[in-house]
């Protein structure tokens, strides 16, 4: 059963996700600048935590920071070396307001309803099977100019395992338990360096697996976390909003609409979304369509995306895809995929496995 769903890779973000990870590499301040003048920013951006900076122009500072790796060291083991310092502070304001929400999934809810402040790179799926928690993270490839097959390859690799572990330690940071997972699956085969780490992990690690996940046993869900607290929760919301705003100022209405799609399973109804975007239904269709689209469109994007990323896994069933998704009845989900791509969702995964 999907309990929450949302991409963290939005197409804004604040500079100070990619700060932290530039001291993760150990670049001083002088590396950092050119690294990120490269980039397209200005040497200030060093000096304004908050300042904005695109999804495309962090992923070109992440493949110029993985590219200065020794060639026989891989970005798993980069990572996981420097787990203990990837730590929930790094999410400023709404890393605090995560640690007083009353239980993982409130705060996990907040981190998906706010995610340009989280530094993410991937598409995240929190569900429950067989009693356990699974957080999953899928990446598109994505396109960085000057950047060979190889590079691409290292930086998704990096970008998958870095938002995996740092989730991982923001719930042992929020429950400040010994609340240990029970494995970790990733999609790429054992790194040659594996035997090299330097960290003592808390679980399982499997290789060449669907998708990159982790496992939890299912009460973690509803853990009620030790600094819980309803007054300063609402307080840090409240400000991790206002920042959120001020990202979303230049963004285009179609956007918007997209990520509240995204961040929720099945997604919100169109009176929902204009309620969200504190707009009339009336107000919100007359805008997208000054965009040259409509909450229908926007709807059928992001329900195929998701659908397709479902029929990836062999284990989803057609039937558990068409309920995750929100439909009446598989007929419904399946007649829905056939117009979107003119295949049937079976002989679409046949194709795509």
């Amino acid at each position: 059963m999907l309990v929450a769903s949302g991409n963290l890779a939005t197409s804004r973000r604040i500079i100070m996700g990619v700060l932290g990870q530039c001291a993760l590499f150990g670049k001083d301040e002088r590396n950092a600048r050119d690294i990120f003048i490269a980039a397209g920013l200005p040497a200030r951006a060093l000096e304004e935590l908050d300042f904005p900076i695109s999804l495309g122009q962090e992923l070109e500072i992440c493949n110029a920071l993985v590219r200065t790796m020794a060639p026989e060291r891989s970005p798993a083991v980069t990572v996981f070396n420097a787990m203990d310092q990837l730590k929930i502070e790094m999410l400023g304001v709404l890393g605090v307001a995560m640690r007083h929400a009353s239980n993982a999934v409130e705060a996990l809810a907040t981190c998906l309803t706010y995610p340009q402040l989280t530094g993410g790179h991937s598409r995240f799926l929190l569900w429950r099977e067989s009693g356990r928690l699974l957080f999953s993270f899928t990446m598109d490839r994505p396109v960085v100019r000057g950047a060979s097959d190889q590079d691409i390859d290292k930086l998704v690799q990096y970008c998958l395992v870095l938002d995996l572990v740092m989730t991982m330690q923001n719930i042992r940071s929020m429950l400040q338990a010994n609340q240990k997972p029970l494995f970790i699956n990733l999609p790429f085969q054992q790194p040659d360096d594996w035997n090299e780490l330097r960290v003592e992990l808390p679980c399982q690690v499997n290789f060449s697996q669907p998708e990159a996940c982790i496992a939890y046993p299912g009460q973690t869900e509803n853990m009620e976390l030790p600094n819980a607290n309803p007054l300063l929760y609402r307080f840090y919301v409240e400000i991790a909003r206002k920042q959120s705003l001020m990202l979303a100022e230049e963004l285009s209405l179609a956007e918007r609409v997209s990520r509240w799609l995204w961040a929720y399973t099945p997604p919100p109804t169109r009176s929902e979304i204009a309620s969200l975007l504190a707009m009339s239904e009336r107000s919100l269709t007359r805008q997208l369509g000054r965009e040259d689209t409509s909450y229908s469109h926007l709807l059928a994007q992001v329900q195929e995306e998701r659908a397709k990323n479902f029929l990836r896994a062999p284990a989803v069933s057609i039937a558990e895809i068409s309920h995750r998704l929100g439909y009446a009845e598989p007929a419904v989900f399946s007649r829905a995929f056939s117009g979107w791509t003119g295949q049937s969702p079976r002989a679409w995964r046949k194709l795509n496995q």
